[in-house]
């Protein structure tokens, strides 16, 4: 079974990467995290998850470290990835990334709320029960209480793309349920 990543392994793993990176005297690295990664990190109390979705730059000088690290602490191979990456909204609104983050070896961004929220409607469109929490905690975080702002949001940032009859029935539940409490995990800032 794959490892499971909580905060601490999230952000050990990252301290890692960054320190490798600057002992190997490589600058410019930057990665732009998206999933539930981000939302650890960034938003909320939430389940591990089994890696890290990011956009990386440059993908290629970075894979042996990543690789180095998942032997040495019995993580999968992809425990930071580049799979999700395609799924960055990249056509609608401007995604405005936070600062986890930034040095002259490493900028680490996280993706904002509603960019989140975006991809996470998205997803749950055809993975069924696996982000409806997730959707209601971004929900809550960024003020949303109707299903008709839940998919404006949504055509903001995938214009043209609406939510198919599934997806949309999920999200009604989710409503009906009431949306959590939250309480924030912290600011935006990570020590590397």
């Amino acid at each position: 079974m794959a490892a499971l990543l909580g905060l601490a392994e999230l952000e050990s793993g990252l301290r890692e990467l960054a320190a490798r990176v600057r002992a190997a005297g490589i600058g410019g690295v930057r990665m732009f995290i998206v999933g539930g990664a981000a939302l650890r990190l960034g938003y909320f109390d939430r389940p591990a998850t089994f890696d890290i979705d990011a956009r990386i730059e440059p993908k290629a000088v970075l894979a042996p470290f990543i690789a180095d690290i998942a032997v040495e602490r019995g993580w999968p191979l992809d425990w930071l990835n580049d799979d999700a990456a395609k799924f960055i909204p990249g056509y609608g609104k401007t995604v405005e990334w936070v600062r986890l983050h930034d040095d002259a070896t490493i900028s680490i961004w996280l993706a904002p709320a509603d960019a989140l929220l975006a991809m996470k409607l998205k997803a749950m469109e055809g993975r069924r029960g696996r982000d409806e929490r997730d959707v209601a905690y971004l929900l809550a975080i960024n003020g949303i209480r109707r299903s008709e702002d839940a998919e404006e949001l949504l055509e903001e940032f995938f214009p043209g793309d609406a939510l198919n009859e599934a997806a949309a029935g999920r999200l009604e539940r989710i409503f009906a349920a009431g949306l959590p409490e939250i309480e924030p995990v912290r600011g935006s800032a990570l020590d590397l």
